[in-house]
C-alpha cells in the first residue's frame, strides 16, 4: 500500500490553511495579509471558507483583532508542522539534487507556493510509475500531469524525475521530497482525526500494521471497543514483515505497527511493550513426535519444519533454544510469515512449526497440538509502535489507550493461564497426547 491510496483530507484548502495559520501568528487578518501579500478581504473570505469546510469556528472576532479557538490552534499547529515538513523536502531535495535551472528558491518559499495538484502528482507518479497511469488514478489528462509535474520541479529548482521509455521514477530528490510529502499529507490526515471530537465525532480511517503470531490475542477485542466509542471511524489491518512495515510507518502509509518489538526501536520510531508472549511447537495431531515417551529439542531435528522468516525474532528465539541445549537449530527449505499459511503447511504436510504460546492455547488453534518441550527461552516482547515525530492524532490516541487498556486488563498471569488450559479441550487432542503436551508446555513457559 502506497500513501497516494490514502486520503489527504483539506489538501484543496492548503491556501486557506496557510491563510489561519497567519492570522493566528499575527493576531489580525490585515496583518496576515501582509506578511502574505495578499489582500485583506482576501485573508477573510479564506477563513470563512476554511471555518465551512471545518465545521468548527476557528476565531473569535473582537475589535482588537481575532483569536482563535482551540480548534483554530489546532489547525494552526497542524498547519505550521505541515508547512515545516514542506520546507524540510525542499531542503532535502536542494541536497540531493542536479540543479533544474540557475536559481533555486528557498524552501519557505517552496513552502509557501506549492499547490496540492503538485504534491498530488507527486504521489501519484510515485505510486503509478507513468504519467499515463497517473493521470488515470488522478481522473485527469496526461497532459495535465506533465504539466503540473514541471511547475513542480521548476519550483523547487532540482530534477524530481527521470523520464524513460518505461515510464517516470522518482530521483534521490524527487524520493526525499516524497517522503517529507507523505508525512505532510499525515499531518492533514491528523487535523481531520483533531476536529471531529469538536463536531461531536471522531472518525478518519487508520490503518494498522500487524505482523505475525500474537497479534490476534486482543487485537479484535481491542479494535471492537474503538468501534463502539467511535462509530464513524475506520480502521484498516495489513500484514507484512517488521523491516516492510517500519519503513510504511516512516512514510506514513500505516499509522501504527503491532507485534514482536524490536529493541532498541528503529529512528522515528517509539514504542511501547503491552505484553510478554512465549512461543511453543506445534504439530498435527498423530504427529510421530507424540508417540516419544520424553521427547526433546534433540528429536525435533529428525523431523521437517516450516521456519519463521530469517531474521525475525521468532527464528532467532528458536536458534537461541536450541543452542542453548547444545544443539544446532533445524533447517527447512520453507519458511512463512504467515500464521494462516504457516497453519496449513502443518495440518497438510506434517511439518512442525513454531506458533505462539498464548494463541495455541485458544479454542481457534484446534486442531494444532503443542508439542510437549518447553521452550522458556522464547518470550518475546509484544507491543505497538508508531511514529516519534508530530503530534499524535485524536484516533490514534484513542485506539493506543483502548489498546494499553484492552491488554493491561487481560494481561495473564501463570495461575490464569494454567487455569486457562486445562478448560480448553478442543486442542488437548487426548487420543494422541497432546493434552500431555499442553500442560507441559504451557508450565515451561514464561507468559
Amino acid at each position: 500500500m502506497n500513501l497516494a491510496a490514502r486520503d489527504a483530507p483539506f489538501l484543496d484548502s492548503l491556501r486557506t490553511l496557510r491563510c489561519a495559520a497567519a492570522v493566528v501568528v499575527h493576531g489580525s487578518a490585515l496583518r496576515a495579509a501582509k506578511a502574505l501579500h495578499l489582500s485583506q478581504p482576501a485573508v477573510t473570505r479564506a477563513i470563512q471558507k476554511l471555518e465551512h469546510v471545518c465545521g468548527v469556528a476557528l476565531f473569535e472576532r473582537g475589535g482588537r483583532g481575532m483569536a482563535a479557538t482551540v480548534p483554530g490552534r489546532l489547525v494552526s499547529r497542524r498547519t505550521q508542522a505541515l508547512l515545516l515538513l514542506l520546507e524540510q523536502g525542499a531542503k532535502a531535495a536542494h541536497a540531493l539534487g542536479a540543479r533544474h535551472h540557475v536559481a533555486l528558491c528557498s524552501a519557505q518559499h517552496f513552502a509557501a507556493r506549492v499547490t496540492p495538484s503538485s504534491l498530488q502528482a507527486l504521489a501519484a507518479i510515485a505510486l503509478c510509475g507513468s504519467e499515463a497511469r497517473a493521470a488515470t488514478h488522478l481522473q485527469i489528462t496526461p497532459a495535465t500531469v506533465h504539466r503540473v509535474l514541471e511547475q513542480l520541479q521548476h519550483l523547487v529548482g532540482v530534477h524530481l524525475f527521470h523520464r524513460s521509455t518505461h515510464g517516470t521514477r522518482l530521483t534521490p530528490a524527487g524520493d526525499a521530497l516524497l517522503h517529507r510529502v507523505q508525512l505532510a499529507f499525515a499531518e492533514l490526515r491528523a487535523l481531520h482525526a483533531d476536529l471531529a471530537p469538536w463536531r461531536g465525532e471522531v472518525r478518519g480511517e487508520l490503518v494498522i500494521g500487524a505482523l505475525p503470531l500474537s497479534v490476534s490475542l486482543l487485537l479484535p477485542t481491542a479494535v471492537d471497543a474503538v468501534f463502539r466509542a467511535h462509530p464513524a471511524l475506520k480502521i484498516r489491518a495489513v500484514d507484512g514483515t517488521y523491516e516492510s512495515l517500519v519503513q510504511q510507518l516512516l512514510r506514513a502509509d500505516i499509522d501504527l505497527l503491532l507485534g514482536a518489538l524490536r529493541f532498541p526501536p528503529p529512528d522515528g520510531i517509539q514504542q511501547k511493550v503491552l505484553m510478554e508472549d512465549s512461543l511453543a511447537v506445534v504439530a498435527q495431531a498423530g504427529h510421530p513426535v507424540f508417540a516419544l515417551p520424553k521427547p526433546g529439542l534433540a528429536d525435533l531435528l529428525a523431523h521437517e519444519w516450516v521456519l519463521p522468516l530469517p531474521h525475525s525474532p521468532a527464528e532467532s528465539a528458536l536458534h537461541r533454544a536450541f543452542a542453548q541445549a547444545g544443539l544446532p537449530p533445524p533447517t527447512s527449505r520453507l519458511y512463512a510469515g504467515s500464521p494462516t499459511l504457516t497453519r496449513a503447511v502443518v495440518l497438510q504436510t506434517g511439518r512442525l512449526a513454531l506458533a505462539s504460546l498464548a494463541e495455541a492455547l485458544g479454542p481457534e488453534a484446534a486442531p494444532l497440538c503443542i508439542v510437549p518441550i518447553p521452550l522458556p527461552q522464547t518470550v518475546r516482547h509484544i507491543g505497538m509502535a508508531w511514529r516519534s515525530e508530530g503530534e499524535t492524532a485524536a484516533d490514534l490516541t484513542s485506539l493506543l489507550d483502548v489498546l494499553q487498556g484492552t491488554y493491561a486488563a487481560a494481561k495473564p498471569g501463570p495461575k490464569k493461564w494454567l487455569h486457562r488450559s486445562a478448560a480448553i479441550t478442543p486442542i488437548s487432542m487426548s487420543q494422541s497426547g497432546a493434552g500431555q503436551a499442553l500442560s507441559l508446555a504451557y508450565t515451561g513457559a514464561k507468559p
